[in-house]
């Protein structure tokens, strides 16, 4: 029944709008005529249901699982680089001048000394190379869900005799 509302109800509002009369009015006599084909429909479909016919069939129906899979965000990995400061100590050999003066001589020299000075410069240096990626991994996961399932039950009264017959389904 609930179809033949909402097909009344829509049919009616297409109607409010080319008569221009109101949405609200078109949609309630759109539900109303539907109600009225329906009752007219089923009553005529019982009187034709009630003749004495030999076959008669009942419909039997069973849920179907659905399963529908959507990637959510389950974590975050956040990479970075840290600046770590360590002491280094490094040997590094410098030569100095020293002046030997050895007795003797009564003249005046004048002999300028030198020495080497560390000068420290510093500058990055490449020293390892990190490659960051990530890939799919599939997994298999069980996933169990209860479904309901028509069957046919049936009750003889007196000396009815039924015979059962199997019908295979695709």
């Amino acid at each position: 029944m609930g179809r033949y509302i909402l097909i009344g109800a829509v049919i009616g509002s297409i109607l409010s709008w080319v008569m221009n009369i109101s949405i609200v009015t078109g949609l309630v006599l759109g539900a109303f005529v539907a109600a009225i084909c329906y009752t007219i429909y089923s009553k005529r479909n019982i009187a034709e249901g009630t003749n004495d016919s030999l076959e008669q069939t009942i419909q039997l129906r069973e849920e179907q699982v659905d399963i529908k899979k959507e990637r959510v965000q389950t974590g975050e990995i956040k990479i970075h680089k840290e600046i770590v400061e360590e002491e280094k100590t490094i040997t590094v050999p410098i030569r100095r001048e020293e002046m030997v003066i050895e007795a003797g001589s009564e003249e005046e020299l004048r002999i300028p000394l030198k020495e080497e000075e560390i000068e420290i410069n510093k500058h990055p240096v490449q020293v390892a190379e990190v490659s960051v990626t990530k890939h799919q991994v599939e997994e298999t996961e069980q996933v169990k869900a209860t479904v309901k399932k028509e069957t046919l039950s049936y009750e003889t009264e007196g000396n009815a005799d039924v015979k059962e017959e199997q019908e295979q389904s695709l």
